[in-house]
């Protein structure tokens, strides 16, 4: 979901901290979590995924990005559902129905709660553009679910 600034849903904070020289952006406090800054290539992209494990707080750090993410929870039962043709057949509608494409500049900010597919797609002029990602919760690479992955990555 699209996140306000100053406005917080549970574990994404946003909040300006007001100080005699300025302020700071306050986007996580006391929880468990890890920080990175993704560096992604112009015109590349991340697989469409989903987390088991974390929730995924993203603070734009530059323009030009695209963001897609669900506008609700992939369903556990059909994650875990044991036919496979069904599975996919799910997965392929969920996304063409549920999916949420968003044009992103400098100091927008998402949240993507657990079994909520997300990606983004750096289109700016810029090497790389840059997104602040903080994971709540357990930071485990085989924690990535992909629903699309355009370099083959399962």
């Amino acid at each position: 979901m699209k996140l306000e600034k100053r406005k917080s849903v549970n574990p994404f904070k946003s909040d300006e901290i007001k100080r005699p020289w300025g302020y700071y952006g306050l986007y996580a406090d006391n929880e468990p979590s890890t920080s990175k800054i993704l560096y992604i290539k112009k015109g590349e992209m991340l697989s469409m995924q989903y987390h088991f494990k974390r929730d995924q707080f993203y603070l734009i750090l530059d323009d030009d990005f695209i963001i897609e993410y669900s506008d609700k929870p992939i369903e556990k039962n059909m994650i875990n559902h044991p036919c496979e043709d069904t599975r996919v057949k799910y997965f392929e509608n969920f996304i063409e129905k549920n999916i949420i494409t968003v044009r992103a500049k400098e100091g927008d900010m998402f949240g993507f709660h657990r079994f909520v597919a997300h990606r983004a797609a750096y289109l700016g002029n810029k090497k790389y553009g840059r997104i602040l990602d903080i994971a709540f919760g357990i930071n485990d690479e085989s924690d990535i679910v992909r629903l699309i992955d355009k370099y083959g990555r399962w």
